[in-house]
């Protein structure tokens, strides 16, 4: 298999993306085909790892892409619902042809690994995810590799990213680890896991926001400490003398020019980016010092720089305590946060979906509705698609049963549940002066809890739930069943629902 310095070059892809992504292909169905390519890289990557500080260093570094990948998950799964949502972007991705397909993605491939050399040689791992024919040819290849590094709810950012997995590699992998558990072996295994990962994730949201005409998210990369030695590769002499033997030595002195400038046009653009990943500021030049943990830099040559005291302290709750100026282990530094960022209090967060369930994306963009405004009790779409935020009074017992049953039907699916919600609202939308301006009818309601819940029969199950409320002798709505008497005459003062009849279409 080509050495690393053999591979096509990131500047090799803002010069000729097509270029780029061809010569990777041959290698991908060729020297670096699956498991020759990989296993040979990976005895690469373990043989740089020799002493302790390059595992420390190997496994700060994994834990910042851990925590990269995370939020750009995050960033993903709020982009999609969107699209997929409001934009229709199944259907028009679908229908947009191979040629379009595969110009969109190329391009994100070029930018994603000409951005990082890392990112670029990860492509050695990602050998049927992101080969270019498979993915233009097959709308459906892409959507899916989208769909898998997506989360349930993107209101915050998650504690472990979604793994895009490889079976062949994962059971190779897992070998090695039975055959060898030392830090050096969890290092390499988890950095390349994760590189893996991230590549994919740039790629298809380089990909999607291409589809639409957007700006290219921001890739950060940073900077890193400039240290007053320069660090020693032992394998230099022989990656030079490999260069000459494959190239000749003319060709090989270009070789190593072009790549030495590539790499440090690519170092200019790195930027001191905040290191609580809560915060996206960044020094965007060298005039802008964020301050270091002093600890860390005094006894680990480790850079940790924050651009507030209040970031500092935020990420000293959430991780830095753990890691604050101690030599990682595997386990430490696996161990990303203490609970995911920004999440929304316990209290009002919806929870994940018990094993088994899996949301429609149309529920996973409610979830992350109501998990950013933890006072709404649901999100409903009006006909023009703008959202009304439906608040039931704090703490009210209405409030109490609906978030409830709430809770039932989107961890679970529940269809019990989720007729009881639908009739509620459907009953309140109908007194309300708010639900009648923006036009909300109860078959509009209806028809969005098919959506979500993925149910053809919530209709005839709201028009049972009706039934039932038509022989309760207090009319009160099946989710209020259970209200006594005197708490009922309560309700009632607020929302009548004795002249309140649900009828659909």
């Amino acid at each position: 298999m080509p050495h690393e310095n053999f591979l096509p070059l990131p500047q090799d892809a803002i010069r000729d993306p097509v270029q780029w992504n061809s010569a990777w292909e041959v290698l991908l169905r060729g020297e670096l085909a699956f498991p020759a390519g990989p296993v040979i890289a990976f005895d690469t990557k373990l043989g740089e790892i020799e002493t302790r500080h390059d595992v420390d260093e190997r496994l700060v570094a994994y834990q910042e892409l851990v925590a990269g990948t995370c939020a750009v998950q995050r960033s993903i799964t709020a982009e999609a619902l969107q699209h997929f949502t409001f934009d229709d972007f199944e259907a028009k991705w679908m229908n947009a042809g191979a040629d379009v397909r595969g110009k969109h993605i190329l391009n994100a491939m070029a930018d994603v690994c000409s951005t990082a050399a890392n990112l670029n040689k990860a492509r050695v791992y990602c050998a049927p995810e992101l080969r270019l024919s498979r993915l233009r040819l097959d709308g459906k290849v892409f959507l899916n590799l989208l769909k898998s590094v997506m989360h349930d709810d993107a209101s915050f950012i998650p504690s472990r990213p979604i793994y895009v997995s490889h079976a062949g590699w994962d059971m190779w992998a897992a070998g090695q680890r039975t055959r060898n558990s030392s830090e050096a072996m969890k290092a390499a295994l988890a950095e390349i896991l994760i590189l893996r990962t991230k590549l994919i994730c740039h790629v298809v949201q380089f990909t999607m926001r291409s589809f639409f005409g957007e700006d290219p998210p921001v890739l950060f990369v940073q900077k890193e400490h400039k240290s007053s030695e320069k660090a020693k590769n032992p394998r230099r002499s022989q990656q030079r003398a490999e260069l000459i033997q494959t190239f000749g030595p003319d060709a090989a002195k270009i070789r190593a020019a072009d790549e030495k400038a590539g790499s440090k046009a690519r170092i200019s653009q790195r930027v001191a980016h905040c290191s609580y990943l809560g915060c996206a500021k960044s020094a965007d030049d060298d005039s802008v010092k964020f301050p270091r943990c002093k600890r860390c830099f005094d006894k680990l040559q480790r850079q940790v720089v924050y651009c507030s005291r209040a970031c500092q302290m935020a990420d000293w709750k959430l991780r830095h305590r753990a890691v604050c100026g101690k030599p990682l282990d595997f386990e430490t530094a696996s161990q990303v946060f203490e609970h995911p960022v920004s999440a929304p209090s316990s209290h009002s967060r919806i929870g994940p979906p018990v094993d088994g369930y899996k949301r429609s994306l149309a529920l996973a963009l409610q979830v992350t509705e109501l998990n950013l405004h933890p006072t709404v009790d649901y999100c409903l779409y009006d006909c023009d698609g703008e959202l009304l935020r439906y608040d039931s009074g704090a703490e009210s017992y209405a409030q109490v049963v609906f978030r409830r049953r709430r809770e039932l039907a989107m961890t679970t699916g529940h269809p019990g549940a989720v007729a009881l919600m639908a009739h509620f609202l459907c009953s309140v939308f109908l007194s309300m002066a708010a639900g009648k301006r923006r036009g909300i009818t109860s078959n509009m309601i209806v028809a969005q809890f098919a959506r979500e819940y993925v149910m053809d029969d919530v209709r005839e199950l709201v028009l049972e739930a009706q039934q039932l409320q038509d022989a309760d002798p207090l009319h009160r709505p099946p989710l209020l069943s259970e209200a006594s008497p005197e708490l009922w005459g309560t309700i009632i003062q607020a929302i009548d629902f004795s002249n309140i009849v649900v009828t659909l279409d």
